[in-house]
């Protein structure tokens, strides 16, 4: 007979005092580990959808702006007049920020002459037109600001109306009284498409322009031009910016309006939210200096890119600790002096190349 040998049961011993305090402390490291993973990773996630909504909103602004240029009239009752306008950002009685204007006439389709026309009576006999009068021009987001911050900023504005004679109070887009003596549209002609607007640049192909190298904005045949004038009438004030100058070898106007080849956008936008993490400049700089420092190194975008620094353009080389090394009087602009704590404004450019239908044979060129 096997005898059943009973253990008497272990006394179960709690935590002691050192152990629970271990076990807190390195609770409190693990969930401050894990706090800091989450909140890189949504600032990673939050930067992304900026990013995103900026490339959507980008990407449809041009491919908006594209359609109207890939629609241009080349016949006789076309035109396309691009041109750069100047406002005074800094209220100092010099106008120093250009943007750009184009009017221009293209081809509607039925359905936008329907809407344009509704309620006309003389809709009938103008739909055969076909033709509508198309205005893009950015204007300064507030003209009258004090804040150095949003002063940089521009709203891109959209204008259409049915080509032909003017009805009653409306105008041509391409007459004089369409502009306000301060370069706006006049009220009601145009709808806001896009704020944050920080750089629309516009150039464009001639038929010498030579684009195998890339696009360059000069005076010589085998550049590109930075304005238009489809009828060579000097409607582009050449007298304020050399940009609006079309150059000597453009060839002869007939009876057709001359267009461009091809046109290459590039659209830069700068969000409210961005202004928050911008950094900015930790000392005065003169407009001769070639670098300059920043407050925080690690809110400069990389070599290559454009910042805006008041109304200079300037072109980042390298980044070096707190200094930047930069390619001062980018985009047409020139080199000026700029305050301690002034704004680096920069946003995500999108480049948008469109060609004219009336010279797809030149693409190559």
């Amino acid at each position: 007979m096997k005898l059943l040998h009973h253990r008497a049961p272990r006394s179960r011993r709690g935590l002691t005092l050192v152990e629970l305090v271990l076990s807190a402390g390195l609770l409190a490291i693990l969930l401050a580990a894990v706090f800091q993973i989450v909140r890189q990773f949504m600032g990673v996630w939050e930067k992304s959808e900026v990013r995103r909504m900026q490339v959507e909103e980008a990407t449809g602004v041009s491919e908006l702006l594209a359609g109207d240029l890939a629609a241009l009239e080349p016949g006789p009752r076309g035109d396309f007049l691009a041109e750069w306008v100047f406002f005074d950002h800094d209220l100092n009685g010099t106008a120093e920020t250009k943007w750009p204007r184009v009017r221009l006439v293209r081809h509607a389709s039925p359905a936008e002459l329907a809407r344009l026309q509704a309620g006309e009576e003389e809709a009938a006999r103008l739909v055969g037109e076909g033709l509508i009068e198309v205005v893009w021009t950015v204007m300064p987001l507030e003209p009258s600001t004090r804040d150095e911050g949003r002063r940089a900023l521009g709203v891109l504005w959209r204008g259409e109306r049915v080509y032909g004679p003017a009805r009653g109070a409306d105008v041509s887009m391409f007459d004089e009284r369409f502009l306000s003596r301060g370069g706006a549209p006049r009220a009601g002609a145009a709808q806001e498409v896009t704020g944050g607007v920080l750089w629309l640049g516009m150039q464009f192909a001639t038929q010498t322009t030579i684009l195998r190298d890339g696009w360059r904005v000069g005076r010589e045949p085998g550049d590109a031009v930075a304005s238009w004038d489809a009828w060579d009438r000097e409607r582009p004030n050449s007298e304020r910016h050399v940009w609006n100058d079309t150059g000597e070898f453009l060839p002869k106007v007939s009876d057709a309006p001359l267009l461009p080849r091809r046109v290459r956008l590039e659209l830069e936008l700068e969000q409210a939210s961005d202004l928050k993490r911008r950094t900015r400049l930790s000392a005065f700089v003169n407009q001769q200096e070639g670098s300059f420092e920043v407050d925080d190194p690690s809110r400069v975008p990389e070599a290559g890119a454009h910042v805006l620094v008041d109304a200079e353009w300037m072109q980042i080389t390298s980044v070096s600790g707190r200094w930047v090394s930069v390619k001062r009087g980018a985009r047409g602009t020139a080199p000026a002096a700029h305050e301690n704590g002034a704004v680096l404004h920069y946003g995500r450019t999108m480049v948008r190349e469109v060609p004219i239908a009336t010279h797809r044979e030149d693409w190559n060129l």
